[in-house]
């Protein structure tokens, strides 16, 4: 017969466990892959920039005579993957009357493997162009702002735009796979407008200006759907927490416009005239990131409170509150490993310390919660894991508080964490443990 671990050896043994889960929490994953790249190579070479070829500047200046380049953009929809806006490129032929507006924001459903694509971060987008009046009535019609910008480019800068969609336009080209933050349908539009300014328009962009992650951003737009608000706190990792450049934030299409609208390029406004089209009835998105920090205290506290009353006074509630807060947690916590480690999500998902809260480990925990009451090896499992589930919980939150390692995920911390400690509490309540003979 052997003497059974004390509660106190079980916490230093859950630090020890814990401080090995955090490795692969605390790697860095850098922002950008050169495997983006190379996914989103073109068939064919891109046509000479402006200035590397004097005779196609010249047919160009002569196109561009007749042209004129306008950005369209669009405010947020009622679906989630509308709420954070569209933008489109249109160029309007004065000598043919032709006016179309290019975006680069087209997808769909039902294509192959599309479920798989969008969860493994590969999905396929394409640019495609479509009469500028008709666009605008599709937006419209869904009672989404629009924002016209005429912009202030020289004729050989307008030719070239023309040159660049067209050749963009081809089969072989349209195709990229898309990233919610480095190369979107809003960063198309941007990337283009660089090309046509020589380069231009990053220098100017290429500044940090006020408090902006793509975390907070996400979080702003998200604010009003809890469900994806909460899963995308889950699923961002601290990468996601670096301030951003005015060139990062152009990936929203807001942002993108407001910034040609004030930002002078060699001395010259981008933009000759600025106006709104349609402005919205009903949609709009926060100004801020909502911080719902001690809210989310506040659920932790009474999930905390409720598992105490339930070791009291209602045993069976309480393994069936362990069972789901297990159960949920590991196959979150797995989902989440497997998507910070072997997806193209890698760069916003990986290096994520909410694997402190959510892991693999939880689904053993769940396996041997109904056991916990027993005085054998499977009864020791289940008061053991608890214990070292909260270990790491407790461990994530005191790296939260180091600089330069911490994420702004604190939401889910102080409901967590509270709710960890609670189940290792009572999983460990003496008067649990029957007096079952040990195996």
């Amino acid at each position: 017969m052997t003497r059974p671990r004390s509660f106190a050896r079980r916490v230093a043994i859950a630090v020890g466990v814990a401080a090995g889960a955090l490795c692969m929490t605390l790697l860095p994953f850098k922002t950008a892959s050169a495997r983006q790249a190379a996914d989103n190579m073109p068939q064919t070479p891109r046509p000479p920039a402006p200035g590397a070829s004097a005779s196609v500047d010249s047919a160009r200046a002569v196109k561009g005579a007749t042209l004129q380049a306008v950005i369209y953009t669009y405010g947020p929809g009622p679906e989630v993957f509308e709420r954070f806006g569209h933008i489109a490129l249109a160029l309007v032929d004065a000598q043919t009357g032709q006016d179309i507006a290019f975006n680069w924001g087209m997808f769909d459903f039902n294509q192959p493997n599309f479920l798989t694509r969008f969860l493994t971060g590969d999905t396929k987008y394409w640019m495609e162009g479509y009469r500028t009046a008709d666009f605008n009535a599709l937006y419209q019609g869904q009672d989404r702002t629009i924002r016209k910008q005429v912009l202030n480019l020289t004729p050989v800068q307008r030719g070239a735009l023309y040159d660049f969609v067209a050749w963009f336009s081809r089969e072989e080209n349209k195709y990229y796979r898309y990233d919610y933050y480095n190369d979107n349908c809003s960063t198309r539009v941007r990337d283009a407008l660089d090309w046509a300014l020589g380069g231009a328009l990053r220098p100017a962009l290429d500044r940090v200006d006020g408090h902006h992650t793509w975390r907070d951003e996400t979080a702003r737009i998200t604010a009003d759907n809890l469900p994806v608000y909460v899963g995308i706190e889950l699923a961002l990792g601290r990468n996601a927490d670096k301030h951003l450049t005015r060139w990062q934030l152009a990936f929203l299409p807001d942002y993108l416009a407001d910034d040609l609208a004030r930002t002078p390029v060699a001395g010259t406004s981008l933009v000759l005239q600025d106006s709104v089209l349609y402005r919205s009835q009903s949609l709009s998105v926060a100004d801020r990131a909502p911080n719902r920090t001690m809210p989310a205290l506040a659920i932790g506290v009474l999930l905390g409170v409720l598992a105490f009353v339930l070791a009291r006074v209602a045993p069976v509630g309480l393994t069936a509150l362990g069972m789901i807060w297990y159960s949920v947690g590991g196959v979150l916590g797995t989902a989440l490993l497997l998507a910070g480690t072997v997806t193209k999500h890698i760069p916003y998902m990986g290096s994520n310390l909410n694997l402190t809260l959510v892991s693999p480990l939880l689904l053993f925990a769940a396996m041997f919660w109904l056991w916990r009451t027993r005085a054998d090896a499977r009864g020791r499992a289940g008061r053991a894991l608890p214990v070292i589930t909260a270990g790491i919980a407790v461990v994530g939150l005191v790296v939260m508080h180091i600089p330069g390692v911490a994420q702004g995920s604190m939401m889910l911390f102080m409901t967590m964490v509270p709710v960890h400690v609670v189940l290792a509490v009572v999983a460990n309540r003496r008067a649990s443990v029957s007096a079952a003979p040990r195996t």
